[in-house]
């Protein structure tokens, strides 16, 4: 039942898989503190997993980036604009990579010219 809720909750964005886990944490603490205390760890650290190694290999695989790339789109679009820059980032980064890498290229095949 907790595992449903977290995952309904999840839907919404940043907070929701967050509230999600503090409705079951209370719920689990009304029969073990340790077990709510443990629940809470596990949480933290799946979503840590979550968040900074399977989200950007998995976007970064469907927009053609590097996971540094938007692990690093994801940080600054949501310090500079919340939840739209998360969205706006990626594939603006993906643009400005794609541009760069093209300049590159370039700029190695009139070098090999030369």
């Amino acid at each position: 039942l907790i595992a449903v809720l977290i995952a309904f909750m999840a839907l919404i964005p940043i907070v929701g898989a967050f509230i999600g886990c503090i409705v079951g944490a209370l719920l689990i603490l009304l029969i073990d503190p340790f077990k709510a205390l443990f629940f809470v760890i596990m949480f933290l650290v799946l979503q840590q997993i979550e968040g900074n190694l399977i989200y950007p290999h998995v976007v970064g695989g469907s927009v053609g980036l590097p996971s540094i790339w938007v692990l690093m789109a994801v940080t600054i679009g949501g310090s500079l604009m919340g939840i739209v820059g998360m969205l706006v980032f990626i594939p603006l980064v993906s643009v400005i990579y794609s541009l760069i890498g093209s300049w590159v290229r370039q700029r190695e095949k009139c070098e090999k010219s030369a």
